[in-house]
């Protein structure tokens, strides 16, 4: 819900409120110069103007000995003490809830406050009339003394007098309320940028949970897919299957620290996740022989280069089950990266190319590559994508392509 929608009735969020303390949170937290904040800052205000014109009222009251007077100098005194600080502000609910555009509303609010200034030195004028009336026929002159202007001195003092009434005049109609109705805009722009800071980071914290679990599938599901099929060997080469589960032992030495550490990471290095790979490669050498061969090209340029952890071991996983495994004598495993260019922005291209098998039905809808697609589009949204076709020559392209990132320093 934006400023505009805001219904003026309703309390504002506390970020756009102007008021702080809970005293004047009770007209404050409605927009400026909106019918609730007029009616409650009028209470507010009234009544303490109500309790000043009845101490006046009883005041005058005690010195003429007239109980009937007190009454109605404490009514009279009341009602201009409540059109001083009510006259205004409820003038300007008026002109905010027309629906007016925005410069003509602001321009009518600075007018109704000056409006309640001068309804307020009007009322004030007709209460000490009023007072001055009833002190006369009592035989009581005005008590007040007027200050001749002869001099510089008096005039000085007579202008801080009228400035200082201006001032209270200014604030009693609520023109304190001018600054708050004026900065609005800005609270309310702050507002939604902190909502969208919030959003942001909540979307964020969830998208790092949702990469902690999808990284931690691959680790189990290569160790799963590894055993099994060092358990197929067992019986058919057992020599073969003892050389594999040095080979697995040694593999996993050296990289389950760095799997370890990637899992919940949110960047690797290219460098780091083609090595990975290459010792995965070793190890199927091993365990297939001369059936595999690997190729593997990674420029100096692009080993820092940041990369997501897990996508490229899920490739070549499935590279060698659904690629090399099926088919009947040697065939090769090719990894490579590169920069591409589109329009204006600089992609990474990574490529793992088998000619083995081929794609078969379903052939897509693995976990590895649900998993890879699923990190995809949590890390990069539309950005990225990872695509898969038939080679000419048969076999299998996959092709990663997301967002050139500069490495690090």
């Amino acid at each position: 819900m934006r400023q505009s929608s805001h219904p003026l009735d309703r309390p504002l969020p506390p970020d756009v409120a102007a008021g702080e303390s809970a005293f004047i949170q009770f007209y404050q937290k409605y927009a400026v110069f909106s019918l609730p904040w007029a009616w409650r800052r009028t209470l507010v205000f009234g009544s303490l103007g109500v309790l000043a014109g009845i101490s006046f009222g009883a005041s005058h009251g005690l010195m003429v000995r007239s109980v009937p007077e007190a009454l109605t100098v404490s009514l009279v005194s009341s009602l201009a003490n409540v059109t001083l600080v009510g006259a205004g502000p409820l003038l300007a609910a008026v002109f905010r809830h027309a629906g007016w555009p925005q410069r003509i509303e602001r321009a009518c609010i600075v007018a109704a406050v000056i409006c309640g200034m001068a309804l307020g030195t009007l009322s004030e004028e007709l209460a000490a009339s009023f007072h001055n009336r009833l002190m006369d026929e009592h035989g009581v002159g005005d008590m007040s003394e007027a200050l001749a202007l002869t001099d510089a001195h008096a005039i000085v003092r007579r202008g801080l007098d009228i400035s200082r009434s201006l001032f209270i005049l200014f604030v009693a109609s609520g023109g304190l309320g001018l600054w708050a109705y004026f900065s609005e805009a800005k609270r309310w722009a702050e507002h939604w940028r902190r909502i969208e800071i919030e959003k942001l980071s909540s979307q964020k914290a969830e998208a790092d949970l949702r990469l902690t679990v999808l990284q931690a599938q691959v680790e189990p599901h290569f160790l799963f897919n590894t055993l099994a099929s060092v358990r197929s060997l067992v019986t058919t080469d057992p020599q073969r299957a003892s050389q594999t589960i040095d080979a697995l032992a040694q593999h996993l030495r050296a990289t389950l620290p760095k799997l370890r550490a990637a899992t919940g990471a949110t960047q690797s290095t290219l460098g780091e996740q083609f090595a990975i790979c290459a010792s995965y490669l070793e190890l199927m050498q091993v365990r297939l022989g001369e059936r595999l061969q690997a190729d593997i090209r990674l420029p100096p340029e692009l080993r820092d280069v940041p990369f997501p952890p897990f996508l490229l071991i899920s490739l070549v996983e499935n590279a060698i089950k659904h690629g090399v495994e099926p088919k009947p004598g040697v065939t090769r495993v090719a990894l490579a990266a590169r920069v591409v260019v589109a329009g204006e922005r600089k992609q990474l291209e990574v490529q793992v190319e088998d000619d083995g098998a081929g794609l078969k039905l379903g052939m897509g809808e693995g976990t590895g590559l649900a998993n890879i697609r699923a990190q995809l589009l949590t890390r990069f949204a539309s950005a990225a994508s990872l695509e898969l076709s038939e080679r000419g020559a048969g076999g299998v392209l996959a092709r990663l392509v997301l967002p050139m990132e500069t490495a690090s320093a």
